[in-house]
């Protein structure tokens, strides 16, 4: 098999960390062209080492050039939400903030989010989630990534021991937050027959051996001997704790930018701190994962 050259020159291509333990900026590629394995390697191997990996200058792409590019990092699943996909494309979906909920009155953008990692309720979560900015507002809106593997080893010893072996039980939205949920998601939740999902709280990097606290805060029904109001108290303390300024990285889109988050090792959160009257609107794309462990 015949593998494609990148027309970009290896020496133009630049990978800059952000922050000591997150975050790192790539420039000097256009994905709208063949890359060849080491570049590919090289961009992968970046996502996992600095969890969240940002690949800058490219507003040109086709819906079909990102679909080809988000691929590169593995095989793309579907979103949960098939309410708001890109035409013809529907493993693309769309989060805008100018979205109609199913009674055609303005969704709820921001109401319930707290900081998570995504699909928490399947068998088998997402390994990486992709961001591709369409339409940014000026300022504000960023998407902030937290490195969940530094800050578990930060832990104290008695948190470590506490949290090491409990299991989250998962599903489309907590009991106890039903009353500021999308009522889409309530509906949703409340007219299905599957079980919740079980996980590790702390869950091991298959390809790293890391070890990083991870959940979704929104769609925790209980942690191991707690009741779904005491797990949101619990969730809530724990993401204080873990989520400290030295393991973040508040994203501010530039149009074309491409966020590649590693959500083993992560935790992340959409900002809503814009003016609601310009337009927000990503792509987003899953990678398949596996099942933690």
């Amino acid at each position: 098999m015949n593998v494609a050259v990148s027309t970009v020159p290896a020496q133009a291509l630049k990978i800059e960390r952000v922050k000591e333990h997150i975050g790192a900026i790539v420039t000097g590629i256009d994905l709208a062209q063949p890359i060849d394995g080491a570049t590919r390697k090289r961009l992968y191997d970046a996502a996992v080492d600095n969890v969240v990996l940002v690949i800058r200058g490219q507003e040109h792409l086709s819906p079909g050039e990102l679909q080809a590019a988000a691929e590169m990092f593995g095989e793309l699943m579907e979103d949960q939400n098939r309410r708001y996909l890109v035409d013809g494309y529907p493993l693309i979906s769309v989060l805008d903030n100018r979205h109609l909920d199913s009674k055609g009155q303005p969704a709820k953008v921001g109401a319930n989010s707290t900081w998570h990692t995504d699909h928490t309720n399947q068998e088998l979560p997402p390994k990486f989630t992709m961001l591709y900015a369409v339409a940014v507002p000026d300022k504000g809106g960023a998407t902030s990534v937290c490195n969940a593997r530094a800050a578990y080893e930060s832990l104290p010893a008695d948190l470590k021991r506490k949290i090491d072996g409990a299991k989250t039980e998962n599903t489309l939205i907590s009991s106890a937050r039903m009353a500021t949920a999308n009522p889409d998601i309530v509906k949703a939740q409340r007219e299905s027959t599957k079980p919740p999902t079980v996980h590790p709280l702390v869950r091991t990097h298959p390809e790293t051996g890391t070890r990083a606290v991870w959940f979704h805060k929104a769609k925790t029904e209980t942690v191991t001997g707690m009741s779904p109001e005491e797990t949101q108290d619990f969730l809530q303390e724990l993401t204080e704790k873990i989520t400290q300024p030295q393991f973040c990285y508040a994203h501010e889109y530039q149009k074309g930018d491409l966020l590649i988050i590693d959500d083993r090792a992560s935790l992340h959160k959409a900002g809503f701190d814009y003016d609601h009257s310009q337009h927000r609107r990503l792509y987003r794309m899953l990678v398949r994962g596996d099942r933690p462990y």
